[in-house]
Order: structure tokens, then C-alpha cells, then sequence
């Protein structure tokens, strides 16, 4: 990842994982995700959602909001 991002939160949940980085796209946060599950046992590692520096307060404060327990900020 770029300098320029940093990481907002992670899940062992891929789908979880996807649909903060979807809820933060739709409230103009640009965000990606960085899959670090293993290929062969996908209950093993997280999958990371990553957002610009510049972001990263509001987005917080977004995912705080919405309270989710899949996420570990």
C-alpha cells in the first residue's frame, strides 16, 4: 500500500470487510481492501480495509457510527 493510505480496520469476515469499504465509497471515503486471508484456510488472516490519511478521521467516526462487531478498528 501507498504511504498515502492507512488502515482503518480488519475482519476475519471478507464479506464484512467488503461492504465497509462499499459503505464508505458511498459516503465519498475512498477505500480498498487488502486481503491477507490465507488462499487455502480463509479462517486464517484478515482482510484489511485501508483509506487515505487525509480520510481517515471521518471514516472512523463513520464506522464507529455504525457500530458493526464483525470489525476491529
Amino acid at each position: 500500500m501507498s504511504q498515502d493510505w492507512k488502515k482503518l480496520c480488519s475482519s476475519s469476515q471478507l464479506a464484512a470487510a467488503s461492504m465497509i469499504m462499499g459503505i464508505l465509497n458511498e459516503n465519498g471515503i475512498a477505500a480498498k481492501t487488502l486481503n491477507k486471508q490465507d488462499s487455502a484456510f480463509v479462517f486464517m488472516g484478515k482482510v484489511e480495509v485501508h483509506v487515505p490519511i487525509a480520510q481517515f478521521e471521518q471514516a472512523l467516526q463513520l464506522i464507529k457510527e455504525l457500530s458493526l462487531d464483525q470489525v476491529e478498528l
